[in-house]
């Protein structure tokens, strides 16, 4: 049984309190330096049975029993990885409040080299920014992009406001971190998504807001991307979306955001008739950065309203919103 599974089992079904330590380092290593990459986690208070209730708990307590003042031994490893990997999939599972409090938690322990047990936070100053900055990278990596499975908009929120604020980065090493906080505050979930102009093949003109359905599939896409082509053929292929289509409950719209329309014309063979095909003219959605496109293919959801109910998300999260569009 792997680590995460142990880890999946105790958060959701409750089989246990106690969380096993795994061994993520080369089997060729020392005995020491195999002790070194036990991650000891912790043991969760016995009367907290529902599984909101233990993440919840983790989310602040994951760390407490790990020592970040160890950074030789934790940077450029995948032990420290595989923990963090574990860590967001138990966010998964807590509330948004606690969410956000226990990643700035963890940022505020690997920023001062925290060591449990005790008030002597020295370290290597050098060591510990080094570390912290790979945080920074890890973290972005499992929650920024779309083509992560723990990919979280909001999550990746609390961590760049944390940056943002924090002392440890300088205002130069700042400006990235606040301008990736300004996109992803963009056509947040739960609000209204930002309207634009688009194009059809055939000159028509409309905007965003003019649409009217029930849900509304927003699909960025390159046509020279092959992740793109393949969420294409998953989508035609989806009873879901199939069947919300036929029932007039969804539209779908797919736009082309960059400058070289002619490769998007000679694409639409690929591309059903009864999706809304377009292009942004002169590329305003990403001259005028009104969506966060870090990558392609990118899918929204929105209500009646053009309220973001999925942002960035993968194909099963948008199917599983609209499953109630299909019982009606």
């Amino acid at each position: 049984m792997t680590h995460q599974t142990q880890v999946i089992l105790a958060v959701l079904y409750c089989l246990t309190g106690v969380f096993f330590s795994c061994q993520a380092g080369s089997a060729a290593t020392s005995s020491k330096a195999q002790e070194r990459r036990q991650f000891e986690l912790v043991t969760v208070p016995n009367q907290l049975e529902a599984p909101a209730e233990r993440a919840d708990w983790l989310a602040l307590h994951y760390w407490d029993r790990f020592d970040f003042t160890d950074t030789t031994d934790i940077r450029g490893t995948l032990f420290f990885e595989q923990a963090l990997s574990d860590y967001l999939y138990i966010l998964q599972h807590a509330s948004p409040e606690q969410q956000a409090e226990g990643l700035k938690a963890l940022l505020r322990k690997a920023e001062t080299g925290y060591r449990p047990n005790s008030t002597n936070t020295s370290t290597q100053p050098a060591l510990q920014k080094a570390f912290l900055n790979r945080l920074d990278e890890l973290l972005e990596e499992y929650l920024a992009f779309s083509y992560s499975p723990m990919q979280d908009n909001e999550m990746y929120i609390a961590v760049l406001e944390y940056i943002t604020q924090s002392t440890s980065w300088s205002e130069e090493e700042k400006i990235r971190p606040s301008i990736l906080l300004e996109l992803c505050l963009k056509n947040r979930k739960g609000t209204l998504a930002t309207d634009f102009d688009y194009a059809l093949a055939d000159g028509t003109m409309s905007h965003l807001y003019a649409l009217s359905s029930p849900y509304l599939i927003l699909f960025f896409y390159d046509p020279e991307c092959a992740h793109c082509r393949q969420q294409i053929d998953q989508m035609k292929q989806s009873t879901v979306l199939n069947e919300a289509l036929s029932k007039q409950e969804l539209h779908i719209l797919t736009i082309y955001p960059y400058a070289d329309v002619e490769a998007w014309r000679s694409s639409l063979t690929n591309l059903p008739s009864q999706w809304i095909n377009c292009y942004n003219p002169e590329s305003t959605i990403l001259s005028d950065e009104l969506y966060e496109l870090k990558i392609t293919p990118a899918l929204y959801l929105l209500d009646d309203q053009k309220r973001v109910l999925v942002r960035e998300g993968n194909l099963s999260e948008i199917e599983q919103a609209l499953i109630p569009a299909c019982e009606h």
